[in-house]
């Protein structure tokens, strides 16, 4: 530990702390821990903080702070967080109350042979000699083993690949709620036909902290626990049902990503939404700006919604870089950054530059901005240097951001595309008259070939009940490759997806066992349609209805397929699993390119393939 003191201008003295531990990981593995502000702080025993009303002139991007505690009176005005990904991180506090007149905090990670070597700096200034003696003997005694502790647990953490929960694991559910908790653990065991995923997400709910506990998401706990996906959701779902979980619906800004509103069910979901942040409105989205999270029941755990830090990088996981910056300044920054596009934009600015990341673009890139604002495209490395120069004449905040949004969160377009959370919650629906965008889709049609033929071969009542056995073959194979059946048309069938592997499968999986039932004879033949796009989500007959364009062209593909044929669109085609499937485990199909005119569509020619199935392949497990 080195303490550096100096002399201010006001005669007052600053402490300068820096401290240095050596990590095994790599920056990069424990920057999610590392620079998560919001459990740093909690862990130092910080208390928590509240928006308050310090002055009625307030910068952009700064926040109005105090302490949510009757043992301190501290208030300040705070600085942008500023972050390079993964290496550095830093906050200024000026205080209007409190010990204090300034405090900055720079914490930075530099990667070296045997891991990292993380450094952890204070400056402070001390508004009296009372505070800086407190300030000297709190901070030798007490911080720097915390935060010792604190990140020698989040390097554990990372190499065992482990949740934070897992390295106190005690629980903090109170005597009064273990016996609810049992008995909801056993119902969740028998619902979800899973022990282990039950007791997992049971131990989770006992002994994770209340910030881990205030929005729940299910990507993450089955990335941490190697089990499935669709294993996890279903123990979420089922825990709702039980008793053991409730759910909100968050709603995004598409522009800064932060939650705006929350919803307990979708009836509450109506457009325009406000951002206050942006200070803009926004339409609704089920593939983006909607996303189902979960947290515990208060009847099993009550939760607090209290933080120790706002507007750190944890709450911006997809932004980068984030720098603010003085009128005629510059400033040098490194960061990492995956394949993909990227925009910057500027708080005070019109305009964005797009930056295409490749291992072949440039290594250095100078950003000017002007009054003119920002636009351009630029290539650049995995590892850039970048100069951002503002040469307006106001404060701005620059932010490096990634274009697409993060796919480990559970969407309204890929949750209400389960048959389970369809059948679990029915009644989850969106209001009457309201419409929702759903980008990226996948809608499946079937029906039977020459149905006509079939009623008249063997009778009205035998068909029929060979139809409604038909759709309970159907909706077991779409529900087994995580679509929902969302109605049934006379003989057809119309399925929702998330993918359009998915969709082919499902469809294959239902022929197989129809060819194998001694119920159906060779007068059922199936035919199949699958097109992927853009739709709006509904709501018709108090169920979850998707019109358009998509589903249209969807329903005339179904109409031109012959017995035993899938008719995949153009998009369908294109997809990589999809041709992947075709190439390694369909090669045999007989599979024939067309381009043909649509009902409904007479001045446009669409490029299709049809794809026959063969006897041969009704006999491939899929």
């Amino acid at each position: 530990m080195r303490t550096t003191t100096a002399i201010m201008g006001t005669n007052k003295k600053q402490l300068h702390y820096k401290w240095n531990w050596q990590l095994r990981s790599r920056p990069h593995e424990l920057w999610e821990l590392v620079s998560n502000t919001n459990r740093l702080f909690k862990n130092l025993n910080l208390p928590t903080v509240q928006p308050t009303d310090i002055s009625y002139e307030i910068n952009d991007g700064h926040l109005q702070l105090s302490y949510n505690s009757i043992k301190y009176n501290d208030a300040w005005i705070e600085e942008p967080y500023e972050w390079e990904y993964p290496y550095r991180y830093s906050v200024k506090r000026h205080y209007k109350n409190g010990g204090y007149e300034e405090v900055r905090i720079h914490v930075e990670m530099f990667p070296n042979s045997q891991g990292t070597r993380l450094q952890y700096q204070m400056w402070l200034t001390p508004k009296n000699k009372l505070a800086y003696y407190y300030t000297k003997i709190r901070h030798k005694l007490f911080l720097r083993a915390k935060l010792k502790s604190a990140f020698k647990k989040y390097a554990i953490l990372v190499e065992k690949n482990q949740l934070p929960y897992q390295f106190e694991n005690t629980s903090k559910v109170d005597r009064g709620s273990i016996v609810k908790l049992n008995e909801t653990k056993q119902e969740l065991q028998e619902s979800t036909q899973n022990p282990v995923i039950a007791q997992k997400i049971c131990d989770y709910i006992s002994k994770a902290d209340d910030i881990d506990l205030i929005r729940i998401e299910p990507h993450k706990l089955a990335q941490h626990w190697g089990e499935e996906l669709k294993d996890v959701i279903n123990g979420v779902l089922y825990g709702v049902k039980k008793g053991l979980l409730n759910f909100n619906w968050d709603l995004y800004c598409p522009r800064c990503r932060t939650i705006q509103q929350r919803c307990k069910t979708l009836n509450e979901v109506h457009e325009p939404i406000f951002c206050h942040d942006c200070n803009h409105e926004f339409s609704v989205n089920f593939n983006q700006s909607l996303q189902l999270s979960f947290r515990p029941n208060p009847l099993i755990r009550k939760i607090k919604d209290e933080f120790y830090s706002l507007a750190g990088p944890q709450e911006k996981p997809h932004v980068k870089i984030q720098q603010f910056i003085k009128p005629e300044k510059a400033r040098y920054v490194n960061t990492y950054l995956e394949e993909g596009t990227y925009q910057l934009r500027c708080s005070e600015a019109e305009g964005i530059a797009v930056f295409k990341v490749t291992e072949e673009g440039q290594d250095t890139v100078n950003v000017r901005l002007t009054n003119f604002g920002l636009n351009g495209v630029a290539e650049i490395s995995n590892r850039p240097n970048l100069i951002f120069e503002n040469q307006t004449r106001t404060d701005q905040i620059f932010v490096l951001e990634k274009v697409e949004w993060n796919d480990k969160k559970l969407t309204a377009s890929q949750v209400t595309s389960l048959q389970l959370f369809r059948d679990l919650f029915a009644n989850e629906v969106l209001p009457k008259g309201e419409k929702i965008a759903v980008d990226k889709l996948t809608l499946m049609f079937t029906d039977i070939y020459d149905s006509t033929g079939m009623y008249h071969k063997e009778g009205e009542e035998h068909a029929i009940s060979r139809v409604m056995e038909h759709f309970e073959i159907l909706q077991d194979a779409v529900a087994k490759e995580d679509g929902a059946l969302v109605k049934t048309i006379g003989d057809a069938i119309m399925a929702v997806f998330s993918n359009p592997d998915k969709a082919f499968k499902a469809f294959i999986t239902a022929q197989e066992i129809i060819s194998k039932d001694r119920r159906f004879d060779k007068s059922l033949k199936l035919k199949a349609g699958i097109h992927h796009g853009n739709c709006v989500a509904v709501n018709l007959n108090n169920k979850i209805d998707y019109f358009g364009s998509t589903v249209n062209i969807a329903s005339r593909l179904v109409d031109a397929a012959n017995e035993n044929e899938i008719i995949i669109s153009e998009d369908v085609a294109s997809n990589e699993h999809i041709q992947q499937l075709l190439d390694e485990k369909y090669s045999h199909f007989n599979i024939q390119q067309e381009y043909v005119p649509l009902k409904g569509f007479d001045e446009q020619e669409f490029k299709l393939q049809r794809i026959h199935l063969e006897q041969s392949a009704l006999r491939l497990v899929v």
